[in-house]
């Protein structure tokens, strides 16, 4: 569904007071509408979420409910260059969709600047040093899992038990979109269940972005980061969860390592095996995301992440060696 220009600018009047505001369609995400705003002084970023029956994962469910809180978090208790949202509305009064506005942050994604190696390495450098930020906020009650106002989960009280959760929230999804049987489902879940022992390790609630690539980054034409963006897909738990997004996207290059404060260890054997469930956690979204009308409905896609997925599982059952 695409929001009509009349539309937009209703929802931008009904939040910002004053201003003859110009507002344009920008941006290439596929799952929220994102649009420019303007009056020749300010600028403002509508961003309106998708209809409720987009085919989406658990996760995804009114997950900008979230934004408001964690962007306060953010801009309290650390240097994060992101936006304040000054105004939101999940009220579904004046449209069906959950929509905000935020200031509009200069720069361009990193995937789309041009820079040099050595600007790209700086932008790189100074993202690390931000999701080390990010990874430093705890959340008071020491609860584990998606926290947020969308509820998708219960809060657990172990990242072990959250993480399970999870799993199997998303396992539901791909079968509920006809890809996994409920057996291959089930015993994509027994074999996480059996390993469960290596994800307790994590004993702290560590805000995690979740949404690690390089789109998600505003960057100024000399590398400076402008921007760190969405944080819609945040998580509470373990930060290695996010690393491996990161890695999974090609983010974990030497200068971000550095800027975060040290490269990933990946040589004990209870980190490869939650690298491996962590991006088949990543790698499975696909599934449901390929099979959503934001892709278009790409069945060779979705059968081609099916594949992947279930011949790393089968991989590691033949030979208990973790891989990806």
């Amino acid at each position: 569904m695409t929001l009509p220009a009349s539309k937009s600018r209703e929802l931008v009047t009904r939040l910002l007071d004053g201003g003859s505001w110009q507002v344009r369609p920008f941006g290439a995400g596929k799952f929220s509408e994102t649009f420019d705003v303007s009056d020749g002084g300010r600028r403002y970023v509508l961003r309106v979420a998708p209809p409720d029956d987009l085919l989406q994962l658990f996760y995804e469910r009114r997950m900008m409910r979230q934004e408001p809180a964690i962007h306060a978090r953010l801009l309290a208790e650390t240097s994060l260059p992101v936006a304040a949202i000054v105004a939101y509305d999940f009220s579904r009064c004046l449209l069906d969709r959950d929509y905000l506005i935020m200031p509009r942050l200069e720069g361009a994604p990193l995937s789309q600047a041009g820079l040099s190696g050595p600007q790209h390495a700086r932008a790189l450098r100074e993202w690390g040093g931000y999701i080390a930020q990010v990874h430093s906020l705890t959340d008071p009650e020491n609860r584990f899992g998606y926290l947020g106002q969308h509820q998708c989960m219960e809060p657990r009280r172990t990242w072990a038990e959250a993480f399970a959760v999870m799993y199997r929230k998303e396992l539901d999804d791909v079968v509920a979109c006809g890809v996994y049987d409920r057996a291959t489902a089930d015993a994509a879940q027994r074999l996480l269940e059996k390993n469960l022992a290596a994800f307790e390790h994590c004993t702290t609630s560590r805000l995690l972005h979740g949404d690690i690539w390089a789109t998600n980054l505003l960057v100024a034409e000399d590398g400076r980061v402008t921007g760190v963006l969405d944080f819609d897909r945040a998580c509470w738990g373990d930060p290695e969860w996010d690393l491996a997004i990161a890695d999974y996207c090609g983010v974990t290059r030497p200068p971000f390592l550095e800027g975060y404060g040290g490269r990933i260890d990946r040589s004990p054997p209870e980190a490869a095996l939650r690298r491996m469930f962590y991006l088949l956690y990543e790698h499975q979204k696909y599934i449901v995301i390929s099979m959503s009308s934001r892709r278009g409905r790409n069945e060779a896609m979705t059968r081609a992440y099916a594949r992947e997925s279930l011949g790393v599982m089968e991989n590691f059952r033949r030979t208990g060696l973790p891989g990806f």
